[in-house]
């Protein structure tokens, strides 16, 4: 199994270049809260330096150094005012002018940057119009110096503020419609240009009537600018996620499953923006109505657009999945466990598996891929541990194999049979639902997280990992800290950090949907 959803990047002469997205600061605000300049050197294992930044909702190019002597040499480019910068920005007001210049001097004021004309300037920007968007305006803004938010605060003072910034007087729209484009520097003698792709609110043809149309193209957009998912075309990753409360947008393969969230059916002009999306992805599509808890879980798919069919195959980071429309809610595989199934990969081999909740199976696959001694799953479902065994298959594991057990059962019940057993497990995956029925009762993660961990760490054996997830919407990764805290007094362990969630879902200040913790009994 190897990682083939990877982030973007360009390097040139010892420069990492990125296009970063809106709402990511350019470095950590915060202990425990990844930046961008963090994200990348996790993605590529070094040490990179900040040598200039973007504004945490400005999205665009954004070059890094790879040592500090490099470092050195660029901040002093910004510093002596030598790289050439160019942003595009759009606004909703009008103005005579089409090219200008303006200074001023900048300055921050109880936790506010404010522009003055009254004293001498230490900021200048030359503005260019370049064409109008509808109701919008677009514009060019090439600023000479690097003050803090000074292209927002000199497009204010000129009656152009721009779109989305509330801050400095623009009107309120679902982002701050801010992009860098480009920078230029010349490096030790070489001429070095990078430019970024032109964002979807600054081109005509992404800009509709209806604002959902505009707001899913940039989510769209995003992912292409991180993944370039337009060349992962067997690959599953998220394409919108919260960008947009009434859908959430997944590919899998050559389809895209969208979970609808709305109590209404599709209108027409929904329908219209998702067939005009499977022509330009040329993708199907199938959109399956998320019910209320009592309701038929079997219920027909409400719309398909292309020529769907009940099952198909997708990967994932190279390994091979099973989808389908004709079983439950989910098509078989939640893309928000990508990074923890690599997590897995990683801490598989050699050791003896137990996967508990285990659904489709992703977790045991990658398991026995990774030369896991042993993997163990246990699901209440026949269905999904048949359709578990078929995804061995698919990967050329053999089901049948002595090192593979399945197991049609109740996962604490499976649980207190193997402490009377005396079994233990090297690694333990637990993924749960928040509320679930079976023959032998109801499952609910408020009430039964206790005994299951309890459970759980009387399985688990010395030096042995345990990873725990929840999407249990009334619970914060914090609370499940402050619950582990209980377990501490007849059981000593240590809580390791989990993985980071995939930047195609939540950003790194938002709190996810998908909790995970990872604990190691000593």
């Amino acid at each position: 199994m190897t990682r083939t959803i990877k982030l973007r990047y360009t390097e040139t002469a010892g420069c990492i270049f990125v296009d970063k997205i809106a709402g990511l600061n350019t470095h950590s605000p915060e202990y425990g809260q990844r930046g961008c300049v963090e994200i990348y050197e996790d993605e590529l294992n070094r040490k990179l330096f900040t040598v200039h930044r973007l504004d945490k909702a400005t999205s665009g190019a954004l070059v890094f150094a790879t040592s500090s002597e490099l470092a050195a040499e660029l901040t002093k480019l910004f510093e002596q005012h030598l790289v050439n910068k160019r942003y595009l920005f759009l606004t909703d007001r009008s103005t005579n002018l089409t090219e200008f210049t303006y200074e001023s001097f900048i300055e921050k004021e109880k936790n506010v940057f404010i522009s003055r004309k009254n004293k001498e300037p230490n900021s200048k920007t030359t503005f260019k119009w370049i064409k109008s968007l509808g109701p919008h305006q677009l514009w060019e803004a090439n600023p000479h110096t690097g003050k803090p938010h000074q292209i927002r605060l000199h497009a204010e003072a000129n009656g152009i503020p721009v779109l989305g910034d509330s801050e400095h007087g623009g009107s309120d729209y679902f982002r701050l419609c801010l992009h860098s484009l480009s920078l230029k520097f010349n490096l030790k003698g070489q001429d070095i240009s990078f430019e970024t792709e032109v964002p979807a609110w600054a081109r005509e043809s992404d800009l509709n009537e209806h604002p959902e149309d505009l707001i899913l193209a940039e989510a769209f957009h995003r992912r292409e600018r991180m993944y370039k998912f337009s060349e992962l075309k067997e690959e599953s990753l998220r394409l919108s996620h919260r960008e947009l409360d009434t859908y959430r947008v997944d590919q899998y393969g050559e389809y895209l499953w969208v979970y609808w969230y709305k109590e209404s059916d599709p209108t027409v002009q929904d329908l219209l923006r998702f067939e005009k999306v499977s022509k330009k992805l040329n993708k199907k599509i199938l959109i399956r109505k998320m019910l209320n808890r009592g309701e038929d879980p079997n219920a027909e798919i409400l719309w398909n657009i292309g020529n769907t069919a009940p099952r198909w195959n997708a990967k994932e980071n190279g390994v091979i999945y099973e989808l389908r429309s004709d079983t439950g809610l989910s098509p078989g595989l939640f893309l928000d466990q990508r990074e923890n199934r690599l997590w897995v990969r990683e801490h598989a081999q050699d050791r003896s598996v137990l996967n508990l909740f285990s659904y489709t199976s992703g977790f045991s696959v990658v398991s026995a891929l990774a030369g896991a001694r042993e993997v163990c799953t246990v699901d209440v479902s026949q269905n999904f541990i048949d359709w578990s065994k078929h995804n061995f298959e698919l990967n050329g594991l053999n089901p049948e194999d002595e090192k593979y057990e399945f197991w049609v059962n109740d996962c604490n019940l499976f649980l207190k049979g193997t402490i009377r057993r005396k079994r233990k497990f090297g690694l333990i995956i637990c993924d749960p639902p928040s509320f679930g029925r079976s023959k032998n009762g109801v499952f609910s993660i408020s009430k039964n997280f206790d005994e299951l961990m309890i459970n759980m760490m009387y399985c688990l054996e010395k030096n042995g990992l345990l990873l725990f997830c929840t999407n249990y919407e009334k619970w914060t990764t914090g609370d499940l800290h402050l619950r582990l805290e209980k377990l501490k007094r007849e059981f000593s362990f240590k809580i390791l950090p989990a993985p980071s969630q995939g930047l195609d879902f939540e950003l790194p200040d938002q709190e996810p949907l998908m909790k995970s913790i990872i604990l190691r009994k000593n």
